[in-house]
């Protein structure tokens, strides 16, 4: 049994005239929560202004590759650094679009005012650090944070300023509001020391075991090292508590990731527990599978290239857009679209229809050709 090439044709030409309709008939409407998304850029771009006034009070030279000159673009290398990392990510994700985007992600995961939101961040992404809380602040979640030092280049390397800086800065100014629950060394299992160690520095670990010691006594927070990284991962998951409504991986922390291949599949953005992979038994599979196999939605912000796409942000602009701008250009992330159904369901069903004449003509070519040989 074949189709004819004028019914493939047709069916053809059907799909692409009506993909086309759907397409430009599509109905935009400003999201429930536009509001509430500009209000959560503006506190971002609010904060990044008020940290580059005081990394610039405090003397600490930009980096070249800082090319919107934010002061939050650390050095490649330091004590801190703890792996390889793409300046073009670390300045993307310094975008404000990013604290709306995170509203959506919020709002999607179904939070509302006091949901509890856990955060595991590295110092690797500054700004996803800034856009969670900022986010989180404006739809006042109960946000529970635990924060480790260690950065991989170009993040929060400095460690005359590192990320335990930013975030208690930030709260200091009430910009704002989160429990630090705990500090962390970072890096290899969580135990400090850069990349370089006994290579360009000396001493790493014990650095970063006492900017946490010093980080512990100024957020009243817990300082967490552990030689057992699975014993890590269990009392993170105590300290957060069993009320969790949503947990947040920011950076590529084995305690949250994993340490192994099996890290890299589990999704970017939001992952609803039905939508994650299947978890591995592994006892250092990392928090990213311990929440979402009980249950609990993630938020996954380490490749930063796929959450520009996802999210329609732009990799790497140069400069950054402001917030004054956000009405000057079409945004997708602060709006929802709606597709007319009836056209999508009415081309397939006409595209099925030319397909089914098709058959139907080669079965009644053919049984003609049969009795014809048959006299």
């Amino acid at each position: 049994m074949r189709i004819g090439k004028p019914f493939l044709i047709a069916a053809l030409v059907v799909l692409v005239i009506g993909t086309c309709l759907v397409y430009f008939l599509a109905q935009k409407s400003d999201s429930d929560y536009k509001d509430l998304q500009y209000a959560a850029a503006r506190r971002m771009e609010e904060a990044e202004s008020f940290l580059k006034e005081r990394i610039v009070s405090l003397g600490i030279p930009f980096e070249d590759t800082d090319l919107n000159s934010t002061g939050l673009i650390g050095p490649e290398f330091t004590e801190l650094t703890s792996t390889p990392g793409d300046e073009k990510a670390k300045r993307s994700a310094l975008n404000p679009l990013f604290s709306a985007a995170m509203v959506r992600y919020f709002h999607e995961a179904g939070l509302e005012k006091g949901s509890v939101v856990a955060v595991g961040a590295s110092g690797s992404f500054p700004g996803f650090v800034i856009a969670v809380l900022t986010a989180a602040t404006e739809m006042e979640l109960d946000t529970r944070l635990i924060v480790s030092c260690g950065a991989s280049m170009h993040g929060a390397t400095r460690v005359e300023y590192n990320v335990f800086d930013i975030v208690g800065d930030l709260l200091d100014a009430g910009l704002v509001d989160c429990n630090v629950l705990a500090v962390s060394p970072g890096s290899a299992n969580d135990k400090g020391g850069g990349v370089f160690e006994d290579f360009l520095y000396f001493g790493s670990a014990d650095l970063s075991v006492n900017l946490c010691k010093a980080a512990s006594s100024r957020f009243d927070a817990e300082f967490i090292y552990y030689d057992d990284l699975a014993q890590n991962i269990v009392h993170r998951k105590e300290l957060y508590g069993d009320d969790v409504d949503l947990f947040v991986n920011i950076g590529g922390a084995a305690v949250n990731n994993g340490t192994s291949s099996y890290s890299l599949a589990f999704q970017q953005g939001l992952v609803m527990p039905d939508q994650a992979p299947e978890a591995p038994s592994s006892p250092t599979r990392g928090l990213n599978y311990e929440f979402s196999s009980i249950g609990v939605p993630v938020i996954n912000l380490l490749n930063v290239k796929l959450l520009c796409q996802e999210n329609g942000i732009t990799f790497d602009p140069v400069p950054l857009p402001s917030v004054a701008s956000f009405d000057s250009f079409d945004w997708p992330g602060l709006q929802t679209v709606s597709y007319n159904k009836f056209i999508a369901f009415g081309t397939l069903a006409v595209a099925f229809g030319v397909l089914a004449a098709g058959v139907v003509v080669d079965v009644r070519k053919r049984r003609i050709l049969k009795k014809e040989s048959c006299k």
